[in-house]
């Protein structure tokens, strides 16, 4: 029997929520709806107050983006404002998917009570350990911006379910 490691409890997660996240967003860019077109699902939030769509897409990848790196010991991939359309969004969320494809379980494992600086705040930085990275910063983020696009795009009526959210988690 193989122990469950930090490697597994991370790259892997982060794997299935950002394919999760294509295949929500590959249902919605197929959306018969003739009202429904991209600059609408691009522009759509769930209320006034919350990021649109390609925020929610530029923070689950960068997020995403900031662990790999900073578990494989490399500086981040800094991308460039928000996605405008769904190539852009496939190419960002690919560009992360590589990385975490490439990350070395060893060195991952080998990392996870490395304490770095950590920004928690605007002018906030403490040392945090990379599990504690992961698993109090960077997973409830991702889940929460990919579960905000779920939730954008069934609002806008694309015709996604719980199975569509969990096609990701499925085995490859």
């Amino acid at each position: 029997m193989t122990t469950h490691t930090f490697y597994d409890g991370t790259i892997p997660v982060l794997q299935s929520l950002l394919r999760t996240l294509t295949h929500i967003l590959e249902k919605a860019s197929n959306d018969p709806s003739p009202t429904k077109t991209e600059s609408t699902f691009f522009s759509a939030r769930l209320i006034p107050d919350m990021y649109p769509l390609p925020d929610q897409i530029r923070l689950a990848t960068q997020f995403s983006e900031n662990l790999v790196a900073r578990l494989t010991n490399r500086e981040p991939v800094k991308f460039e404002g928000s996605p405008t359309t769904f190539a852009q969004s496939y190419e960002r969320i690919n560009t992360v998917l590589k990385s975490l494809d490439e990350a070395d379980k060893e060195t991952v494992n080998g990392l996870a009570d490395v304490l770095k600086p950590t920004q928690v705040g605007p002018e906030i930085v403490v040392d945090m350990s990379c599990a504690g990275y992961a698993h109090r910063i960077v997973l409830p983020n991702v889940y929460f911006h990919v579960t905000t696009a779920y939730g954008i795009l069934r609002a806008e009526g694309v015709d996604i379910g719980k199975r569509d959210y969990y096609t990701g988690f499925f085995p490859q």
